[in-house]
């Protein structure tokens, strides 16, 4: 059986006296520091949490807006591309036009001077035929003579004046 005495007991009340004037004087001092260190470590730890967040939220930001310069940039660039080519087309259309105005107005000066130059080349042809006539016949033909005979003339070459 245990023994109890007084030597055990003092021993006891000593050791419990010493625990509460340590616990009031170191351990809850001590345990204290060690809860605000805990808080402000879980503070810092939160707060540090928070500025990552934020951190992504501003670089995921950041990126959505590159993206989007990108996709613009690319935007305008094809758009800018499609208006040059259009105005390369309209150039092009613009230039086959002119070079068929002017084709076909040197086609229709070239018909001109040729239809002038047949008239030239019919009156000449009356002309030498009606004095080759007047020369063959060994005489004079008076105007209305050489008229009716240029008609003729004419109406046999296929113009009917």
């Amino acid at each position: 059986m245990i023994e109890l005495n007084l030597t055990a007991v003092l021993s006891i009340l000593n050791f419990l006296l010493l625990f509460f004037v340590l616990k009031k004087a170191l351990f809850d001092k001590f345990f204290d520091v060690l809860r605000r260190r805990k808080e402000k470590i879980e503070g810092e730890m939160a707060q540090a949490e928070k500025i990552r967040k934020e951190a992504n939220a501003i670089k995921d930001n950041y990126e959505r807006k590159l993206e989007e310069t990108r996709a613009l940039s690319e935007e305008v660039i094809t758009k800018a591309e499609r208006e040059a080519e259009e105005i390369r087309r309209q150039a092009r259309e613009k230039a086959q036009q002119e070079i068929q105005r002017m084709y076909s107005a040197a086609e229709m000066q070239i018909e001109q001077e040729r239809e002038k130059a047949m008239a030239e080349l019919q009156n000449v042809i009356v002309a030498s035929a009606v004095t080759m006539v007047s020369r063959f016949l060994k005489e004079e033909m008076d105007e209305a003579a050489r008229e009716r005979y240029a008609r003729r003339m004419l109406e046999s070459m296929g113009d009917k004046k």
